[in-house]
């Protein structure tokens, strides 16, 4: 499913009506009338909601799907049901609702106060992703009482107060629950944005599908279903020769664990071979974890001229591997050959500290998986800035390199030289464990490793971690990165249902 920016949504909404004559009004109707239909089946088991119900309606299109909601609901048999309008609502959707005596008041009364306290529900339909700015005085102080109620809340497109241009702390519902119509908005992965959304459920109103699935919309939310389409089966008559095979560079003094993490997880991610790079120090210790994974002593002061790094499908450079000064030549050896791989951890530091004497350009062949503070160093983006909207960062330096990037955060970002990006919706604190982007690296090495492209592979890697730590938390509850791998072979095979993730309290059940 494709992600859209305000704008271009905007854009297809026009279209909509200009194209194809799909009137505003039907557009507007199916948007609260099939979201309604939605929230009921999926949240109050066929039913309107109990308790007080409170719909809050800004001038927008947005206020005008939360009346078609509170009609909806009245003509449902509910009848404890307040709208608290703000500016002036759609005046066909609030005539209506008129008509049908349902109560209704302006913000700021002391009704209006009273009915959104004691509400057990509320709908927010105060401003959509057209917002410019911060909200302003009076709906800054209606999105504070709104927060204050102990209600269920469920924001219509967006929480009001998030937009394209959200920074972390502008006024702005917390949602439990967030029902965006068309396509999901890019506005709602924003790191700082995400957490005031709650569940996201994107609802179908009824535009042309050949202006929700454009080629030149670059951006995609991932899903199992749409990475498992780009990944194909391994061959039944398949061996270890042709599944691929994996070189890892990683494992130093006090850090030996990364490597072997990232060794048995590409190991369960479709490569048939594993090699370990070790240097000498530390190679008893690394080999001596690893049975099915081979391990190499490796010289870090040799040349690298020789080593032909082509004869492995993939490599993964970095995970405990140090920043000592013979890193360098390596790296700018493997980044020169021709070889293919993924770079990671230390790997990444020694990149971003030797920029200027290592290749500009990476041909495409690399993946890179840094996390913000690895990014910030790698492309000097103030870790605010990331904060807040990490994606024309991505985007500019996955260009600049010839790279594809997987930015690791909460909300995941797959960045393709090309413009073209992926989402992914983690929100599973349950990875937030040391050794997990170890486990990443390997993963998305290994789907490499069997002659994905470097994007497929990022993006499959990423929903395989992402499943994994599903299922381990399923299991086992909080888990380490070692019991992590043990999900792996099942996640990496795209095909496993996965458990809910671990979420904060007010998510959906």
């Amino acid at each position: 499913m494709k992600v859209v920016d305000s704008g271009r949504m905007t854009e297809i909404d026009r279209r909509a009506q200009v194209e194809y004559g799909i009137p505003a009004l039907v557009l507007l109707e199916n948007a609260g009338l099939k979201s309604y239909q939605y929230l009921k089946d999926r949240y109050w088991g066929g039913r309107p909601p109990e308790g007080p119900a409170v719909f809050v309606a800004g001038k927008g299109n947005n206020g005008g799907d939360a009346l078609v909601i509170a009609r909806q609901c009245f003509l449902d048999g509910k009848r404890d049901l307040t709208i608290v309008t703000s500016g002036d609502p759609e005046p066909v959707q609030m005539g209506m609702c008129a008509a049908l005596g349902i109560r209704a008041c302006r913000w700021d009364g002391a009704e209006a106060r009273e009915a959104i306290e004691r509400s057990s529900v509320l709908f927010d339909g105060i401003a959509g992703t057209g917002l410019k700015g911060a909200l302003k005085k009076p709906l800054d102080s209606l999105v504070g009482a709104v927060n204050a109620s102990r209600s269920f809340k469920v924001s219509i497109d967006v929480p009001s107060g998030v937009g394209d241009g959200y920074r972390d702390g502008d006024p702005a519902v917390t949602a439990d629950v967030t029902v965006t119509m068309g396509l999901p908005k890019l506005c709602l992965y924003l790191p700082s944005a995400r957490r005031l959304a709650g569940a996201i459920h994107t609802i179908a109103i009824g535009f042309p599908p050949g202006l929700l699935d454009a080629d030149d919309i670059p951006g995609e939310l991932l899903t199992i279903e749409t990475v498992r389409s780009r990944v194909p089966a391994v061959e039944p008559d398949s061996y270890k020769n042709r599944r691929g095979s994996v070189a890892v560079f990683g494992g130093a003094a006090g850090t030996t664990g990364a490597a072997v993490l990232a060794a048995r997880a590409a190991s369960r991610s479709r490569a048939g071979l594993v090699t370990v790079f070790a240097e000498r120090a530390v190679y008893p210790v690394i080999a001596a974890q690893l049975a099915a994974v081979m391990t190499r002593a490796w010289d870090d002061s040799a040349s690298p001229e020789g080593f032909e790094a082509e004869r492995f499908d993939a490599l993964l450079v970095g995970p405990g591997w140090g920043q000592a000064e013979t890193r360098k030549a390596w790296l700018g050896y493997f980044l020169s050959s021709g070889a293919r791989g993924v770079i990671d951890a230390d790997g990444l530091n020694v990149l971003a500290s030797e920029r200027a004497s290592l290749p500009r350009r990476l041909g495409g062949r690399w993946i890179l998986t840094p996390h913000p503070g690895e990014f910030s160093r790698l492309s000097g983006a103030d870790r605010a800035e990331l904060a807040g909207n990490p994606l024309p960062r991505v985007l500019a330096l996955a260009e600049e390199l010839e790279a594809v990037i997987v930015y690791k955060a909460h909300v995941s970002i797959v960045a393709a030289p090309d413009g073209r990006y992926g989402i992914l919706d983690g929100m599973n604190p349950s990875l937030g464990t040391g050794g997990s982007g170890d486990v990443l690296g390997g993963i998305i090495a290994g789907f490499l490793a069997t002659g994905l492209d470097a994007v497929s592979a990022a993006r499959a890697g990423v929903i395989a971690h992402h499943l994994a730590g599903r299922m381990a938390f399923a299991e086992r509850g909080w888990y380490s990165a070692e019991e992590l791998v043990e999900f792996v072979s099942r996640a990496s095979s795209l095909e496993e249902s996965a458990a809910r993730p671990p979420r904060p309290t007010r998510f959906e059940p």
